[in-house]
């Protein structure tokens, strides 16, 4: 991938999917126009395209899920298998599904990797109040899921994972990101 796609796949450009090119050190080669909106509408700008083409994929990527797509990743670019899992992106307001599509590359070492909205609608969730205390432990930190962005109460001895919202539209100081128990189970299950 030389950073652009010529011809007839020129419509991956204009796909609403946001997809993107990674050669064998997980480098980004190539992103769609789809990855620059993402990136804006969710106040990154500074991961539009040109700046970060050639910069690994995992650097824009939270831990604990660093480590796991990088698993992903190298796993696929190892046995030359697809993959497809779903996974939750959820906004304030909006519960969102996507579906993760990975192919190896066939003329060289590379993956493609494409996002699909598959489900977008009002949250059911309850939202809870964002009172920092009752959210930050004994290091002073707030734990929120990578995944489905849920706040884990702090709670000693109970494992308690709440929606509020605010803090998804406004992130609090000392936000460690973690997996919940649900996410772990539902979309992480195999990722050893």
């Amino acid at each position: 991938m030389n950073g652009s796609f010529d011809g007839p796949t020129s419509v991956v450009e204009t796909d609403p999917a946001v997809i993107f090119c990674l050669d064998a050190e997980l480098r980004l080669t190539y992103c769609n126009a789809a990855w620059d909106q993402f990136a804006r509408e969710n106040g990154a700008p500074e991961l539009c395209r040109p700046a970060l083409i050639g910069r690994s994929v995992l650097d824009s990527i939270a831990e604990p899920d660093r480590e796991y797509y990088a698993r992903i990743y190298r796993r696929i670019l190892a046995q030359a298998q697809p993959r497809e899992q779903l996974y939750e992106c959820s906004s304030p307001k909006l519960y969102r599904q996507y579906l993760l599509r990975v192919l190896p590359l066939a003329k060289q070492a590379g993956l493609l990797v494409i996002n699909s909205l598959q489900v977008e609608h009002a949250h059911g969730r309850v939202p809870c109040s964002p009172t920092e205390e009752r959210y930050r432990n004994g290091q002073g930190l707030i734990r929120m899921c990578s995944s489905c962005r849920r706040t884990r109460r702090d709670s000693p001895g109970e494992e308690i994972w709440e929606w509020v919202p605010h803090f998804v539209e406004s992130m609090p100081p000392d936000v460690s990101y973690d997996i919940c128990p649900s996410c772990r189970e539902h979309y992480y299950l195999e990722a050893g």
